[in-house]
């Protein structure tokens, strides 16, 4: 399989260089320029690796890696940090603290670039892919535990989460209280319907603007509606 490479660079000329030579690897790249349009690129298919210019507009590097190492569905990928010039160590050190795998400054070598690359992606594991569950704004990946809402990640409650899972698991579908007191509390009837209505609205308002696809249908139950919320 060809390894998936992020290019985060606002710097067209550079961008374009280095998309030729990793391109000319063999490697398949996908050029952002912005901070923003990578992080919506990671509601899709991830990368094997990011490059990313550590002085972006909106979020400092170190941040950035961060936030990347401590999301369940990006904690993997390799993240190679690009500097503007020579830092101080200092601010090298707190990049590999963050969790950086390599760290290299602008002009490139692009030799070194290239071999610490492939070795790299050699020595990383192959992950098998997760299965994630996305319906209009909502991502679920059940084996991490992790939702998110517009890339907002979302702290659920267990209860929560396996509620979410069976409307995301049956889009469109109506699911009574009683389906629900089955598959959640195991038929224990002592639940009761109340249970599931506080537990319903409890996930609507931490799902925000995506707990508005969470339909009531009078009479019957709940069902996960299609489409995207506004």
């Amino acid at each position: 399989m060809t390894p998936r490479i992020a290019l985060v660079e606002p710097d067209a000329g550079l961008a374009r260089g280095l998309t030729a030579l990793l391109k000319g690897q063999g490697y398949a790249v996908s050029r952002y320029p912005t901070l923003g349009r990578f992080f919506d690129a990671m509601r899709g298919r991830r990368p094997n690796a990011v490059l990313m210019n550590m002085q972006l507009q909106g979020m400092e590097g170190r941040e950035i890696l961060r936030a990347l190492r401590a999301n369940p569905g990006t904690r993997a990928m390799l993240l190679i940090g690009i500097s503007e010039n020579a830092r101080s160590k200092d601010e090298v050190v707190a990049a590999f603290t963050a969790g950086a795998d390599e760290y290299f400054f602008k002009p490139l070598e692009e030799d070194l670039l290239v071999v610490r690359l492939r070795s790299l992606l050699a020595r990383k594991p192959a992950r098998a892919e997760e299965e994630v569950f996305r319906h209009g704004r909502i991502t679920v990946c059940p084996a991490s535990h992790a939702c998110t809402v517009a890339g907002r990640g979302v702290r659920l409650t267990r209860l929560e989460f396996e509620l979410l899972l069976q409307f995301i698991r049956n889009p469109q579908r109506v699911l009574t209280r009683g389906n629900l007191i089955d598959s959640l509390w195991r038929g224990d009837v002592t639940a009761g319907g109340r249970a599931v209505d506080r537990h319903i609205s409890a996930l609507r308002a931490k799902l925000g603007s995506g707990g508005r696809l969470l339909e009531t249908v009078v009479g019957a139950g709940y069902r996960l509606a299609s489409g995207s919320s506004k």
